[in-house]
């Protein structure tokens, strides 16, 4: 199973020795014998009582590190969640387990590519028998059980069973690769799994990126970071665009907008690409082009004018929004470029921004692209350039074309770039650059690293770095907010074994302490220390020994591949620092999570017998931005179970067969174009020109709320309890007189209002749509979980009672709605609009504890008057939880004399049940 190093082969000790790389030797009886032993017989005590002393030093870091997880999760409110899939075979993921997220990705792994749960490893165990002649007892790596405390991952899952060489099987032919240029399938996984995420579980889509590992680049993996669920991710369609230097063009996703149409147009129009056949094995869509270009020895492309073009386009002209950009070095110097991009349609909100590009180049060059959208800037970005860094502008050789590669270039002098080995200060020249061009409008959107070898055959530790940094227009004072890069690195120092260093370097400004908030977590639960002597790089460096890293395969060899290609746990603790700054500290935003796959090569042998092992070198790359005053954040840890039998008389208009038959816990659906307009029908014909003391946030009152998206809830567990105690409400009126309350919503839209009257029974339960505002992620909770009655009165709002309130006025209820300040919906506030039995209303205008007469069954609610009392709002209150089923949330902005209004600066979720008195 081990590839032989056969040139090596020598005569030691009067035996014939095959060297097997780095991993260690194979003497003339077959038997393998690790580079650390040789010279050295071992009895067969000796043998194991050295594995022994191994595992338990990894089982005992293994507690530590678990107990150190467990602590950082159970504060933990809203996670992180990232997901890796590599070509060897193996799906793993990393982050805490909310919402019942952990499951839903099982059963779809399971169901859709046939994944198997991960059960063996390669352990190194001591052979049974002794080698030949001199040599004692060796050890040999063996596939045997997975034990507990040598998983590095949270979840990992095989293509198919494990084989007896370390690596998926993928017998099920889920991963696909072919050709010498590249071509793969990884492009297609992602966006059927991204699909799942974001649609089927909010997740919100934050990055992805790729990275290469083996000879050519050939060991693929693909990692996703997602971060707190958004409803409106369960609408907004992706798409990604692969741009490869080899000369192709494809498209993964949705084809939403007829996207697809309007990408094949313009790619023919400018770039001159035609539609070829797509093996939909691959991609959906595929076009050849020679737009790409590539020239001289030292990495010189036009991938990033090309790639700003594009997302001009898809921008400006399509209206998505760009989620993510990386790039990908494929080829034995890594010099064929491959630059993924991620859009995202959301309809509702406002595009069209401009985006900038700068490349750094440690190779002495900056390259900067999108340039016509920042003529503004050009002069500061020049003498910025110029008078701080020192550079250039760049003169073309005699040699090189007119044909244009980037919108400007610049020579940068020889102390701007500092490398060492693997060491760079790439990361704080990029803080140092958004820094710069924050006060010019400028704000960080993106970054990320890629490398390449240009002669990996003589001198392979010659690597050249290269990081794109993409910023977006914005205001000043918001582009301003501080930001802070955080790295996760490890450092090979041996390939004999291989060994390496972890450390991690941050840089950026001391904003509000959280250096020394860091420094506590690093040291706590990383053990990690600040040495005696540091690299200029950072502001901040550490070294770890938290990072552990795994063989790709049994076979693995350092000479043709290199080692360490497997499994890491560097995502675990990405994952973590990810909580502890967004969630933890509660004043961060994560903007960039990147990883990079880099080598470093240990020379052995001289002359015609030189030869080079390496080993994987893995990065971890972070930025966070400051958010000034900081914001509540919120998530659903539900995870809806099925009701197990059909819920009591559904409605007619529900969709899904799962919930119709009770066999799915919950369905949210995408509201309809009509749903939307009774959507906004309650909105505008509900609405009240009357500010309370309830609206707090200081803004003036929005002329009109424009509803933007909605989303309709089929819950069969809440519409079952709904329905038999609408059975309840209904006796119970047809027994008594009863004068019902018709709530103005029941006026403002006829088409929803029907939806609350049987054709044959009418409405004997007095039900009735009604509104309750917050914010969106804590909408969708709502509608998993509903209201309950025991949280009433642990906040503000029981001025008729400790119940469940509920409005009738577009106004009122705006006045409890927030938006998700910080994320990609910024400005878009929630209103859920939920059934409700009226019933009987026992009424008053004057507040007071008026529970007793809706539990002892007299009244079914409490209708609060204050319209009638001083002239505001009527409020509803509900004492029963059954009472109300949240059907819709719905998602709208604010506006006045017909324009968007800016948020107000207090933007914090409120408590669910918050409900005040005027």
């Amino acid at each position: 199973a081990l590839r032989a190093d056969v040139s090596q082969c020598q005569i030691v000790q009067g035996c014939c020795w095959t060297r097997l790389g780095s991993l260690g030797f194979q003497c003339g009886g077959g038997h393998f014998h690790p580079s650390s032993l040789m010279g050295s017989c071992q009895s067969k005590e000796e043998v194991e009582g050295r594995l022994t002393a191994a595992e338990e030093d990894i089982k005992q870091e293994f507690e530590l590190s678990k107990q150190a997880l467990k602590d950082l999760d159970q504060i933990t409110r809203v996670p992180h969640l990232l997901i890796e899939i590599r070509s060897l075979g193996f799906v793993e993921i990393q982050g805490k387990d909310t919402g019942g997220v952990y499951g839903k990705l099982d059963h779809w792994f399971k169901e859709h590519w046939h994944l198997e749960d991960k059960t063996v490893d390669m352990m190194e165990t001591c052979n049974a028998e002794q080698d030949c002649g001199c040599c004692g007892f060796s050890s040999t790596y063996t596939m045997m059980e997975l034990q507990e405390h040598h998983k590095l991952c949270e979840k990992s899952y095989s293509m198919g069973y494990v084989t007896i060489y370390g690596v998926g099987s993928n017998n099920h032919n889920l991963y696909k690769a072919r050709g010498s240029e590249g071509e793969n399938n990884m492009g297609k996984l992602t966006m059927q799994l991204a699909q799942f995420l974001t649609h089927e579980c909010g997740w919100t889509l934050q990055v992805c990126d790729s990275g290469n590992l083996g000879w050519r680049g050939e060991i693929r993996e693909q990692q996703m970071k997602f971060k707190a669920p958004h409803p409106l991710n369960m609408i907004a369609p992706l798409v990604m665009i692969e741009l490869r230097q080899v000369g192709y063009i494809e498209v993964n996703g949705e084809d939403k907008d007829s996207i697809f149409e309007k990408l094949g147009s313009f790619f023919k129009t400018a770039w001159r690409a035609s539609q070829i056949q797509n093996d939909p094995h691959y991609c959906d869509l595929k076009f050849q082009t020679s737009a790409f270009k590539k020239r001289g020895s030292e990495g010189e492309n036009n991938m990033g004018l090309r790639t700003m073009e594009l997302v001009d386009f898809m921008v400006k002209q399509c209206q998505w929004t760009m989620v993510t950009c990386n790039t990908g070095n494929y080829g034995r110097k890594g010099d064929q470029r491959e630059q993924q991009l991620v859009f995202r349609n959301d309809e509702f909100v406002q595009h069209g921004v401009d985006h900038l590009m700068v490349e750094l180049r440690t190779v002495g060059y900056i390259e900067i692209n999108g340039l016509h959208d920042a003529e503004d800037l050009r002069p500061h970005l020049i003498e910025f350039l110029t008078t701080q860094w020192g550079c250039s502008e760049y003169t073309k050789w005699f040699w090189e074309s007119d044909e244009k590669y980037c919108d400007l270039k610049y020579t940068a002098p020889p102390n701007l770039f500092f490398v060492n080995g693997l060491t760079n200060n790439l990361g704080r020249l990029t803080i140092k650059l958004a820094e710069f061009l924050a006060p010019h409008g400028w704000q960080l959107l993106l970054c990320n690293g890629g490398s390449m070898s240009p002669d990996p055959r003589h001198d392979p530790n010659r690597i050249l770095r290269e990081q794109q940094v993409k910023f977006t227009r914005a205001p000043p004072e918001k582009a301003a907010a501080p930001l802070l890069l955080i790295e996760l690195r490890t450092i090979p120092t041996s390939d004999d074994p291989p060994q390496w260093d972890g450390v991690i370097e941050i840089c950026g400004p001391d904003t509000n302490g959280v250096h020394a908030q860091l420094h506590g977590f690093i040291t706590k639960y990383m053990n990690g220390s600040l040495p005696q002597f540091a690299p200029g790089n950072c502001d901040l460096f550490y070294v770890c020994n938290k990072f552990r890293l795994k063989p790709g395969s049994l076979g693995e060899d350092g000479r043709w591949g290199g080692y360490m290609n497997g499994e890491s746990n560097l995502g675990k603790w990405t994952m973590r620092i990810c909580d502890f700054m967004v969630d933890h500290l509660g004043e961060w935003d994560l903007i960039v999570c990147n990883s990079d796959n880099l080598s470093r090569s240990f020379r052995h042998g001289s002359g015609d017998n030189k030869y080079y092992n390496s080993v994987a070198a893995r990065e971890m790359q972070m930025v966070f931005r400051h958010r000034a005053g900081g914001r509540g954040v919120f998530m659903s840890s539900s995870n809806v179970k099925p009701l197990g039998r059909p819920p009591l008389q559904p409605p007619p208009y529900w969709k899904d067969k799962g919930c119709i038959n009770g066999e799915v816990g919950q369905k949210l659906i995408p509201g309809t174009a009509d749903e939307l307009a009774w959507m906004q029908e309650i909105l505008d014909n509900t609405f009240k020109n009357k500010v309370t003391r309830d609206r707090k946030d200081g803004q003036p009152l929005a002329d009109r709320f424009v509803a933007v998206q909605c989303i309709r809830s089929e819950h069969p567990q809440l519409w079952d309890r709904y329905a038999e105690r609408r059975k309840v409400v209904s006796e119970s009126c047809r027994s008594a007189e009863s004068n019902f309350v018709i709530p103005k919503t029941m006026t403002a839209s006829h088409s929803l209002a029907q939806r609350c009257t049987h054709a044959s029974v009418g409405n004997p339960a007095n039900q009735a749509y009604l509104l309750h505002g917050t914010n969106p992620t804590s909408a969708v909770a709502i509608l998993s979980n509903s209201f309950t009655v025991d949280f009433a009165g642990k906040s503000a709002g029981t001025m008729f009672g400790p119940g469940i309130y509920l409005a009738e006025s577009s106004t009122k209820a705006d006045e409890y709605a927030r938006d998700d300040a910080g994320g990609e919906y910024d400005g878009l506030y929630a209103v859920l609009v939920c059934k409700a039995l009226l019933g009987r209303s026992y009424v008053t205008e004057q507040p007071g504890d008026f529970r007793d007469p809706v539990l002892n069954g007299e009244f079914d609610h409490v209708l609060g008057d204050r319209e009638k009392a001083v002239g505001t709002f009527r409020e509803f209150i509900f004492f029963h939880d059954a009472s109300i089923y949240p059907e819709y949330a719905v998602f709208y902005r604010r506006e006045k004399d017909g324009r968007i209004m800016p948020r107000p600066e207090r933007e914090t979720a409120p408590p669910v049940m918050e409900m005040a008195e005027e």
